[in-house]
Order: C-alpha cells, then sequence, then structure tokens
C-alpha cells in the first residue's frame, strides 16, 4: 500500500493497494466500529471492472480484531461477474443477479471512481449496501454478529490482480452520504 498523489477523488492524495501475490492475498487497513451496527462510506477506484467471476473482496466488517482468520467477515466482494455480499461463502447477489455471469448483477466499470456506502446492522443481521447512490444489496436475517472491526482493501483469493485506490473514507453510526 502507498499514499498516491497522480489519482485521487478528493484533496490531493488517495490510498493505493498495489498488486499482489497469486492466490490469497490480504491487503487491508482495520478500524474499530463504533458500534455492532454502523455505516461506512468510501470511494473506491480499480484497475480492473469491479464485479469478476471469482471471489475477492474489498471491505468488510468483522466481529474480530483486523485479523484476518478471526471471528466472522462480512464481506462486500465480487464473484458470478458482479458485486455480492459474502459470509463463510454464503453469497448474497447484487440486484438483478443470478449465480452465472451475464445475469445482469451490478458490476462497476475500471479507471472511474465509485462511490460506495454500507449499513451492517449486525444486531438484527442485516446488510445494505449502495453503488453511487443506488441500493445494490439489501439483505435481511443474516447471522446476528457483533462486529467490532471495519476493513477496507483487497483481500484476493482468486484474482485478476489489481491496483486498487480508496479516499474519503468514513465510518460512522449514523449514514454520511456520498458528496456531489
Amino acid at each position: 500500500m502507498a499514499i498516491d498523489s497522480s489519482i485521487f477523488h478528493a484533496g490531493t492524495r488517495a490510498l493505493r493497494v498495489n498488486p499482489g501475490a497469486a492466490g490469497y492475498d490480504w491487503r487491508m487497513l482495520s478500524v474499530p466500529s463504533p458500534s455492532s451496527t454502523f455505516w461506512v462510506r468510501l470511494y473506491v477506484r480499480s484497475s480492473v471492472d469491479l464485479g469478476q467471476s471469482d471471489h475477492n473482496a474489498y471491505f468488510q466488517a468483522m466481529t474480530g480484531d483486523g485479523e484476518p482468520n478471526t471471528g466472522d467477515n462480512m464481506e462486500v466482494a465480487e464473484q458470478y461477474c458482479q458485486i455480492v455480499l459474502n459470509l463463510h461463502d454464503d453469497v448474497t447477489l447484487s440486484t438483478g443477479g443470478e449465480t452465472r455471469c451475464g445475469s445482469n448483477g451490478v458490476k462497476l466499470p475500471k479507471d472511474q471512481w465509485h462511490c460506495m456506502e454500507a449499513y451492517f446492522d449486525g444486531a438484527k443481521g442485516g446488510v445494505q449496501v449502495y453503488a453511487n447512490g443506488t441500493k445494490i444489496i439489501d439483505k435481511t436475517g443474516v447471522k446476528t454478529l457483533n462486529y467490532k472491526t471495519f476493513s477496507f482493501g483487497y483481500l484476493g483469493f482468486h484474482g485478476p490482480a489489481r491496483t486498487m485506490w480508496y479516499d474519503d473514507v468514513a465510518v460512522a453510526p449514523e449514514r454520511i452520504g456520498c458528496a456531489p
């Protein structure tokens, strides 16, 4: 990871997550969540489309302390050529998607900034995910989880390799919203 002053959404810098190794690749930063129910807002950009065929993750709410193999991780990820929600390989598809590529699930184009928002309701077992102001995932009745940490960056399981950028990341008890 590095601070990048050549590509950024606002201000003068963004966090660049450089391509990693093939196979399992954990490159994430973790911060404490304000409670088990919280909102996040982050601007994300990738050198490949977000929504590849195989499982990789961009950010997640965690019951552990940020160590990837401790506790439960509710991932905002990709699989089946779309953005998905993934908890222990139990996948919730984005709006319009099916468990196959070409099924009209939500993808986000490469080389553009996208405002992503997520509401993690650990107390009630719900998750909502928004992309550029549009709700793309609305899941209720998921396992009740006591979230303690929010992580963002890149968690690669299958690739392809990519560079990702994050800017204007915020974690709060209330919805923050996207700047115009």
